[in-house]
């Protein structure tokens, strides 16, 4: 039987009942659970007195007790998580990731290279080191599905009324590829295009109309709409659109301006992920 591999990314501030919570969401069939805890280690503060190399290097009291009480709660959250796994019983690994922050996406990234999907538990949005580099490492390196705000698997998997917000970029493209799985179980697929352009070289003279006859042709139920926003954001739209039907997961391209200016003045990725009512599965 074929299984997708999902990997499940938490923080070491996690709590137990949130894990539970995670496990007992977990399908008992179809699904192969990698659970990676992670967290950034307290920078190295290391002054020079003199000019090195003649000079001592002097670490400062407390550091090395940082760092260890914060690598023990990681190995603590590991063992913590096996053990709500083997009560639960879920076939799963876990693993772990505790380095500096400069390095923590790119480690982050080789663990979610080989899954099908990843999964971004709430938990780790408290601490923004841990979040800003899980995001960069599954949504920017890595070739699969972003799932976040969601701390259920099962719900998002088997999601009945996602909304694609659709355009012609290559991240949307790239989120509907991802969400295939789970588009072609679903009961309705809704396809929003928001301020749609009729033009050969930008949307299409039917904007929506092809992506959803490929989709047709995979089985899925879909429906086109084509939404004005009415000068409003188009974040904002998206979310007024999944509140107005009811949507279970929103469906989209991430990023397909830059990150950073996103960041500094807003823009409709970052609308998304700062919201938390409805589960997202992005692509970039």
């Amino acid at each position: 039987m074929d299984k997708n591999t999902i990997l499940i990314v938490v923080g070491a501030e996690c709590s137990k009942a949130r894990l539970q919570a995670v496990a007992e969401s977990i399908p008992e069939q179809g699904v192969h659970a990698s659970f990676l805890v992670i967290a950034a280690a307290p920078p190295m503060p290391v002054w020079a007195y003199g000019s090195a190399p003649y000079g001592p290097v002097i670490i400062p009291e407390g550091w090395q007790e940082s760092y260890q009480v914060m690598g023990q709660a990681v190995a603590d959250k590991a063992d913590e998580i096996e053990q709500v796994l083997l009560d639960a019983k879920v076939q799963g690994d876990v693993r772990s990731v505790f380095c500096e922050a400069a390095f923590l996406d790119n480690a982050i990234a080789t663990q979610a290279a080989l899954c099908d999907f990843v999964f971004l538990n709430p938990s780790i949005s408290k601490v923004e080191q841990s979040f800003d580099a899980a995001l960069r490492g599954t949504l920017l390196q890595s070739p699969v599905g972003v799932v976040m705000n969601s701390g259920a698997i099962g719900p998002v998997l088997t999601a009945q009324y996602p909304l694609i917000a659709w355009n012609t970029s290559l991240p949307s493209v790239k989120a509907v590829h991802r969400a295939l799985p789970i588009l072609k179980q679903a009961e309705t697929v809704t396809i929003a295009v928001f301020d749609p352009d009729a033009h050969s070289a930008t949307d299409g003279e039917d904007p929506g109309a092809d992506v959803a006859s490929w989709l047709s042709r995979h089985g899925c139920n879909v429906i086109v709409q084509q939404v004005p926003s009415g000068g409003q954001k188009i974040g904002d739209c998206i979310l007024h659109k999944a509140d107005e039907m009811g949507a279970d997961l929103i469906v989209m391209g991430a990023y397909s301006h830059s990150r950073l200016k996103q960041q500094l003045l807003g823009g409709t990725t970052q609308t998304v992920i700062d919201q938390t009512r409805h589960p997202l599965l992005l692509a970039h």
